[in-house]
């Protein structure tokens, strides 16, 4: 049975939230126009997966670069892992709007184990009531933040591709030679 060397941890992570989240955001979309709350539930839930597997695809990402030939990318793999940290903060970002305001009833049922969300969520209903549960102001600033994630993911991904099919890095030619063994 073949095993599964460490560099290729990476790639069979990334593919997960790239689909969960792209597929969430055109849910978002498809849920204003339609106006559909089924389609808002679906978009949170890629949303909640697709930003833990981006978390996932990020360590993983770190956990392999020391066994790549750093020397193949030049400064590709700095500015994948730089695009990809910002990536994640990004949408990192829109999961907490996502749970504080845009739609706390997603994880209602959790609400006597996450008693500071409950907290932090009156909070700012009281203190900001301009970003009101579904203001419009929120809805669209949550949405641009969002294509912005998409920007940034596809930035992400075509550098990781790039270094991979353009450069090799991450191929058995492109690795340290002591990363060669197996996992």
């Amino acid at each position: 049975m073949p095993t599964i060397r460490l560099v290729e941890i990476h790639p069979i992570i990334v593919h997960f939230p790239i689909a969960l989240l792209l597929v969430g955001v055109l849910l978002d979309f498809l849920a204003l126009f339609l106006r559909r709350a089924h389609l808002v539930a679906a978009a949170s839930w890629c949303l909640s997966f697709g930003s833990l597997g981006l978390v996932a695809a990020y360590l993983s990402g770190n956990l392999v670069e020391d066994h790549v030939n750093r020397a193949l990318a030049g400064n590709i793999l700095e500015m994948h892992k730089t695009f990809a940290l910002i990536t994640v903060l990004t949408f990192g970002l829109l999961f907490v709007l996502r749970i504080l305001w845009l739609s706390p009833h997603i994880l209602s049922f959790l609400s006597p184990a996450m008693p500071l969300a409950a907290r932090a969520r009156k909070y700012i209903d009281t203190s900001m009531p301009i970003l009101g549960s579904n203001s419009r102001l929120l809805i669209g600033l949550y949405l641009l933040l969002s294509v912005g994630g998409v920007v940034l993911l596809s930035i992400t991904g075509y550098l990781g591709g790039s270094m991979v099919y353009d450069h090799g890095v991450g191929t058995p030619s492109g690795m340290l030679p002591s990363s060669l063994g197996l996992f």
